[in-house]
């Protein structure tokens, strides 16, 4: 028996039925920040939402419990080590305690600034290997974390 043949389809800017029209190809996707999606609840992006919170306060956590770690590496003077530790520690560290800080120019935003000026004094002193400065340097930041915690609510 012969093989039915398929009717080829086609369509025009993505009208009619064709199956491998480039139009066609983005209808109803379900990437929320393409511009062909569908409109609804989630399309729009909304700040400070519940998901977006705990993914910032779970990697502001990680990252203040690794800078935790920092009189470790200044005691035994190691300062590779501190380096490596400060920078992984402040790869969202800085950007996190800003999101939690509210407007730019508010007294929490300060202390985040201060602290994270205070953290790259405290990179320098180690890769300069001054010890004494790096450790009242620390001291310092904790100090200035303290406040701003108390400043923005982080618990």
């Amino acid at each position: 028996a012969p093989a039915m043949a398929e009717v080829p389809t086609f369509s025009v800017f993505g009208f009619g039925s064709g199956q491998s029209d480039a139009y066609s190809q983005n209808d109803n996707p379900i990437n929320p920040y393409s511009q062909f999606s569908e409109v609804g609840a989630d399309t729009v992006y909304k700040a400070r939402n519940v998901d977006e919170v705990a993914r910032k306060t779970k990697a502001l956590q990680a990252a203040l419990k690794r800078f935790e770690t920092t009189p470790e590496y200044i005691a035994t003077k190691q300062a590779q080590n501190l380096k490596a530790n400060l920078l992984e520690a402040g790869g969202s560290l800085k950007e996190d305690m800003y999101y939690f800080s509210g407007e730019e120019g508010s007294k929490a935003f300060e202390k985040a600034r201060q602290f994270a000026q205070k953290v790259g004094t405290l990179g320098v002193d180690g890769q300069n290997k001054q010890w004494a400065r790096a450790a009242e340097d620390y001291t310092a930041a904790t100090k200035i974390l303290a406040e701003w915690k108390d400043l923005s609510n982080f618990k």
